[in-house]
């Protein structure tokens, strides 16, 4: 993955798992002290209350600091006191194409999250457009690679729909959030990209999350006409 790729990726992740939606917004990105590059509004900053990790964490074998978990069982703590548990990582195989588009599935990582303070639930609620999430949630990471096959470079927001359970759908209005690279920089001619989106698996869906459904977003040249149209309904099996 290109660097802009994996700035995105590590942004976004904090984002919508980590409670620092609109502190990443205006500037501040911080993993239990340590902020990202710009300057964060003095609004932001009087609200950005700095979570003390409890001793017990800080001694744990599975917990890590000031980064992400990559082993299964590892967790860390943001600063606004969200744990964020990797629960599982796994291969997952399925592709899909949409005229001169074509996208393959890659991975998908299972986050067990427990938001311990009101701060942190009322900032991941507003991140993930989900009023009535829990305080104890799971999410998803799905990864996937979309090829151009087109002389131009197309933009597109990335993944439109992912379903699950028993009317479970996640959308960009609810549960589902897109990386940001495909939308802001996109995929040059003949060029694979890595992309990715974030979605809320509820509880009752989490015993039974073994396949989920996903379509794919339009794509659109640099004019705003579109490239190709969305993408059919993908099954995956995880």
């Amino acid at each position: 993955m290109k660097k802009s790729a994996m700035y995105f990726a590590f942004s976004m992740l904090l984002l919508i798992l980590m409670g620092v939606g609109y502190l990443w917004m205006q500037g501040g990105l911080a993993i239990n002290g340590q902020v990202g590059a710009g300057k964060r509004s003095e609004k932001a900053a009087e609200s950005s209350v700095v979570y003390d990790v409890p001793k017990s964490d800080l001694k744990s074998k599975n917990f890590v600091k000031n980064a992400m978990p990559t082993r299964q069982g590892d967790y860390t703590v943001t600063r606004q006191g969200v744990r964020v548990r990797l629960a599982e990582d796994k291969a997952i195989q399925g592709e899909v194409t949409s005229g001169p588009v074509s996208y393959k599935m890659k991975r998908i990582q299972l986050l067990q999250n427990e938001a311990r303070t009101e701060q942190a639930q009322n900032v991941v609620r507003k991140a993930l457009n989900v009023p009535n999430l829990p305080k104890n949630y799971t999410a998803a990471e799905i990864h996937y690679d979309i090829t151009n096959h087109t002389d131009q470079t197309i933009l597109t927001d990335g993944v439109a729909t992912v379903s699950y359970g028993y009317k479970d759908v996640m959308t960009t209005l609810g549960g589902l959030v897109n990386g940001s690279e495909l939308s802001n920089e996109g995929i040059a001619p003949g060029a694979t990209q890595e992309g990715y989106a974030i979605v809320w698996v509820p509880k009752q869906s989490v015993k039974s999350f073994k396949t989920f459904n996903i379509e794919f977003a339009s794509t659109y040249n640099a004019d705003g006409r579109e490239v190709s149209e969305k993408t059919p309904q993908l099954k995956v099996n995880i």
